[in-house]
């Protein structure tokens, strides 16, 4: 049931975007919930919520669309959108692809490459990689189990500018008999004037027609390095509050740090660090200042809220962990935000 469920909602998702430009503002974004005040570090922003419980007040972090527009693209088959995108923006690129191995899991590898059109795109990204792509998924697994060599399939075909990211996302299932077929194409600028010149150089190459397409207005990009420093600084704030108390099936009381994928803002979710007390506006300050003091960096904008609990809980056998983030969502109806957060926590030992 659960599958098929997901199965539905992905279907739809792809129905939905199919047709239309989707464009969500994160750069808005923190000027839909209003918070309980907004503070000034050094120039940096920071929008403070208190949650005072979750029977009667709604997480703003949960619980706000990122704001969205919508419209009409035209219908295009994936060689005609991957040649615009190539012609458009084209010849240098990074090709992402993973690759599956032998003894179980898998690695993400970006090659760099130059091509003028779809129909060399495989043989730039082979020769990069010194071996054969795949298709997709199933046929990179099948090709693994047969010959016991790593096999790589295309994930994605990428750019980067001064000030704007864009990404050409593949199917990566699927039993098709063509390569790269396009998922998705998305367009990240921190100013919506660029996302719009982006968006108007692939149309142009695709003689006039606008490719279906997700645009993100972003205040700023995270990486992995910044989001492990971040969650080492969560850690030691921890340690100086004492706010982390094992239990028998977990653990409570940490700081979480999430942020929408790969864009900003950053968002860092606190325990009150008094107990079952909400902070006040002198206390929430006090420990917001600290964390920035650590990490020796503020990200503006940042959003942080104060829950009355936080924590994870662990699966059965201590195989993995929920953190009450998820769990807190998984009890709501109609979450939009939620579904693109990605938790930067480690379970403890």
């Amino acid at each position: 049931m659960a599958k098929a469920t997901l199965l539905l909602l992905v279907a739809l998702s792809v129905a939905a975007y199919a047709q239309s430009v989707v464009v969500l503002n994160f750069t808005a974004l923190v000027d839909v919930a209003r918070p309980d005040f907004v503070m000034d570090v050094d120039g940096c922003s920071v929008y403070v919520y208190v949650v005072r419980d979750f029977e009667t007040a709604k997480t703003p972090l949960l619980h706000t669309d990122v704001p969205e527009v919508r419209m009409p693209a035209s219908p295009m088959e994936s060689e005609e959108i991957l040649d615009a995108f190539i012609k458009a923006l084209g010849p240098r690129f990074k090709a992402y692809v993973t690759i599956i191995k032998p003894k179980g899991g898998s690695e993400r590898r970006a090659v760099e490459i130059s091509v003028h059109s779809s129909t060399e795109l495989r043989r730039a990204i082979e020769e990069a990689l010194g071996g054969d792509l795949a298709r997709n998924y199933i046929e990179a697994s099948s090709a693994v189990i047969k010959t016991q060599r790593p096999t790589a399939y295309p994930s994605s075909l990428a750019i980067e500018m001064k000030d704007a990211q864009v990404f050409l996302f593949f199917l990566s299932g699927g039993n098709g008999s063509k390569f790269f077929q396009v998922r998705k194409l998305v367009i990240e600028a921190t100013r919506w004037e660029k996302t719009f010149e982006i968006l108007s150089r692939i149309s142009e190459a695709a003689g006039g027609r606008t490719p279906p397409a997700y645009i993100y207005i972003v205040p700023y990009w995270t990486d992995d390095e910044e989001g492990r420093k971040l969650v080492r600084v969560a850690e030691a704030l921890e340690r100086e509050l004492g706010t982390v108390k094992k239990l028998p099936n977990g653990v409570e009381g940490t700081i979480h740090v999430l942020h929408y994928g790969h864009v900003g803002p950053y968002l860092l979710v606190f325990p009150y660090p008094n107990g079952s007390a909400p902070p006040d506006r002198v206390t929430a300050e006090k420990v917001v200042r600290r964390f920035i003091e650590l990490a020796g960096v503020c990200r503006s904008p940042m959003v942080v809220e104060f829950w009355p609990k936080t924590g994870y809980e662990w699966a059965a056998e201590r195989r993995g962990y929920t953190p009450l983030i998820l769990a807190v969502a998984a009890g709501i109806a109609a979450v939009a935000t939620a579904a693109v957060l990605i938790l930067k926590r480690r379970p403890a030992n």
